[in-house]
């Protein structure tokens, strides 16, 4: 895509790693961030990233959309720090995962050398050094190549799980399914979900189900309630959510796909250029478009539904993301065959911090991320920056199928034969 501002910045000009770090440049439609945040963010990010030195390998720049079209203070700042990218991209509550996209396209344009594309959230503090080393040991795992059995197609990051993805919606499941590596929980909430759908299937009575998600009226209570009495029965169905229970028939029958937790993650170059020129990512924007949370968006002259202002993006980027790369590497594949892609995970509260602790899972000279530090003055920038100053303590993996691994335990899911490299016990 098209840049409106091209900026260098002062990292390494042949990088091994481009990590691009997510921010905006207004007042985010979600109110879940404004203009001034944004810019005390990026001066914290940059303060952290200046202390993992030089020679790191790492070239880090901020990413924002070129529209709507960045304020002055904006462009002023990104004149003096020459480390912000404009992509030509609308920022849009509900197109984060294509920012990420965006991205990628044009990080393998502008950094020739980069074998890594990263991305990162403004609230975290990321240790660029830690980063670059651990990708390095990574790309020593796949360079093995039979020894570790370990594929270029990698997505590194903490790597979880999600139960379904609701093909009406657009929407990976909003429940949670815990921060291991595994599939079993998310797996044994499909089951549950399941059964609670085959319940309402083998039903004659039912009511027409509302087309969308938010709450309704009309046609939209009438099956929900219908809905919630037939589940009452059941004490495994009881107490599901409206929106669960909405998406009971609606859940796609692939089984349960893994994605990576935002605050950092990155993917192996082959893998960024699957993504970028399968073209599944503009098809899925034409079906988002047409879904009627925003449909609704648009008729109310852009204000965002109220059910989903809570969220800082609808649907949620980081599964959805990871949804692509399962659909790209079994359906999108070029040539047309299945692509097997390799998961490396980062062990949580080990290499990734998605809170603070001081005690138990602190950050450490093993660690390379810390989350959830959305105010600019928490004490955590300090804390994190002191404990990860060290040399970097690096992680032993070992790599197997992921159905050996025990990561994916479903045997017809194409997941149980991609590669999964992770801590060595």
């Amino acid at each position: 895509p098209r840049v409106l501002l091209v900026s260098m910045g002062t990292a390494s000009l042949e990088p091994f790693v481009a990590l691009g770090v997510l921010s905006s440049a207004g007042d985010f439609e979600t109110r879940r961030a404004t203009s001034g945040k944004s810019a005390l963010q990026r001066g914290r990010v940059r303060e952290a990233a200046s202390l993992a030195g030089v020679g790191h390998g790492v070239a880090m720049r901020f990413i924002l959309a070129q529209h709507p079209p960045p304020p002055a203070h904006v462009q002023l700042e990104a004149s003096v720090h020459k480390d912000m990218v404009f992509l030509n991209i609308t920022e849009r509550f509900y197109l984060c995962a294509c920012k990420i996209v965006a991205w990628l396209r044009y990080a393998m344009r502008e950094f020739a050398t980069a074998k890594w594309l990263a991305v990162a959230d403004s609230d975290a503090f990321v240790q660029l050094a830690h980063l670059s080393e651990d990708l390095h040991s990574v790309s020593a795992l796949i360079e093995s190549g039979n020894e570790s059995g370990a594929t270029r197609h990698v997505l590194y990051g903490l790597i979880m799980w999600k139960a379904y993805y609701n093909h009406v919606s657009e929407e990976p499941a909003k429940e949670f399914s815990g921060w291991l590596p595994q599939d079993r929980r998310a797996v044994g909430m499909r089951r549950r979900l399941e059964l609670c759908r085959d319940l309402l299937f083998n039903r004659t009575d039912a009511p027409v189900q509302p087309e969308w998600l938010l709450p309704g009226k009309g046609t939209d209570q009438q099956y929900d309630e219908w809905a919630a009495g037939v589940l009452a029965g059941e004490r495994r169905c009881k107490g599901l959510e409206r929106s669960t229970r909405r998406a009971l028939r609606r859940m796609h029958p692939d089984p349960p796909f893994p994605f990576t937790s935002g605050p950092l993650f990155a993917v192996s170059l082959p893998l960024g250029v699957l993504l970028a020129t399968s073209g599944l990512v503009d098809a899925w924007r034409r079906r988002i478009e047409a879904t009627q949370p925003v449909l609704q968006y648009y008729r109310n002259g852009g204000a965002v539904p109220g059910a989903l202002r809570g969220a800082a993006c609808y649907p949620n980027g980081d599964a959805t993301f990871g949804r692509w790369v399962t659909e790209a590497a079994t359906h999108a594949a070029t040539p047309p065959k299945a692509t097997t892609v390799t998961l490396v995970n980062t062990p949580f509260m080990v290499q990734h911090h998605p809170w603070l602790s001081y005690r138990h899972g602190a950050f450490s000279n093993a660690s390379i991320v810390l989350h959830e530090l959305k105010n600019p003055s928490s004490p955590g920038w300090k804390f994190a920056a002191a404990r990860g100053a060290g040399q970097f303590v690096p992680l032993a993996r070992k790599c197997a199928t992921c159905e050996a691994m025990g990561w994916s335990t479903v045997r017809v899911s194409p997941h149980a034969r991609w590669r999964c490299c992770g801590r060595a016990r």
